[in-house]
């Protein structure tokens, strides 16, 4: 059950591998997760993140149960529970429902580093972080080298580099087809 919980594609019970995993480190001779971790194919960080499941406050554990929240959402609520209160850590697993694991991840890391905030601050502020970026693409062109002396030329009669004055061109052109493709 352990193996498949951890490593399997199917739909994940994370507290019954956090339960099984905290039982066998009850046992004598597992006390530690180093120990609990040399009988499953898994790290010892692994075995903290599960068994650190159980020390969630009830709700939270119940969105992890019904799959709402995964283990790297659960991961970042033990951490936060380090520093706030259940009534926080609560909160935060309201509000991390939906969020990818790297936004759960910077909301708690945020939360942390500013113990101010409440909670919808700084879920706001980081999803409003994130919103900001925008994302690059670059396109290669195969050109011999006289037509890339020639792009050089105009690039310095223009008094920029070559790629902005190929996006410029590129932009141009898209801005004068749109609507037409």
């Amino acid at each position: 059950m352990v193996f498949a919980n951890v490593k399997g594609p199917k739909k994940k019970d994370y507290l019954a591998t956090a339960e099984a995993f905290a039982f066998v480190k009850r046992q004598p001779g597992y006390g530690s997760n180093a120990r609990v971790a040399s009988r499953y194919p898994v790290s010892p960080e692994i075995v903290r993140e599960f068994v650190g499941l159980l020390n969630l406050p009830k709700s939270a554990q119940a969105l992890i149960a019904t799959g709402q929240l995964k283990l790297e959402h659960g991961r970042r609520l033990h951490q936060l529970k380090q520093s706030h209160t259940d009534a926080v850590v609560e909160e935060a697993a309201s509000a991390m429902v939906g969020m990818s694991a790297h936004d759960a991840r910077d909301m708690a890391v945020h939360l942390r580093n500013y113990p101010d905030l409440s909670v919808g601050e700084a879920k706001t502020q980081v999803l409003a972080s994130k919103a900001q970026s925008t994302r690059e693409f670059h396109v290669i062109a195969l050109l011999d080298e006289p037509e890339y002396g020639r792009l050089r030329r105009e690039a310095g009669r223009r008094d920029v580099s070559v790629d902005v004055l190929v996006t410029s061109v590129i932009r141009d052109w898209l801005e004068g087809t749109q609507g037409r493709a």
